[in-house]
């Protein structure tokens, strides 16, 4: 009987996951767009596509709002700084610019958390 059982709910269990994969296949294909959309318009990623943004931010931002999350140090390294200290890039407001764009598709809920790490960069 519980052999039966167990057959009998293979399809359905099949099909719950399947959806759950098409809904977060189909966020991660709208937030890809979103992004390069945004990327493009604001002069920071010409040559961004939806696949590439899919492959590095996936549906929830990636490294990048992870590391709002607790350890910041990425963000500064990406920025062109080691420390707050640090003497920036040449082309560091590009990268802000960049990042802050990530943030506002995928993570929008670290907009602040990133806005403050941006104006202690930029002091």
């Amino acid at each position: 009987m519980r052999r039966i059982a167990a057959v009998a709910a293979m399809p359905l269990a099949v099909l719950v996951l399947l959806t759950g994969c098409a809904s977060d296949s189909r966020a991660k294909e709208v937030k890809a767009a979103l992004f390069t959309e945004k990327a493009r318009a604001a002069g920071v990623a010409s040559g961004m596509t939806p696949a590439v943004a899919a492959s590095l931010y996936g549906d929830d931002g990636g490294a990048l709002c992870a590391a709002l999350d607790g350890n910041p140090a990425g963000l500064l390294l990406g920025w062109g700084r080691a420390t707050l200290t640090a003497t920036p890039e040449e082309h560091a407001d590009d990268l802000v610019a960049y990042d802050r764009l990530v943030v506002e598709v995928y993570c929008p809920d670290r907009l602040g958390d990133f806005g403050e790490l941006a104006g202690r960069v930029n002091r």
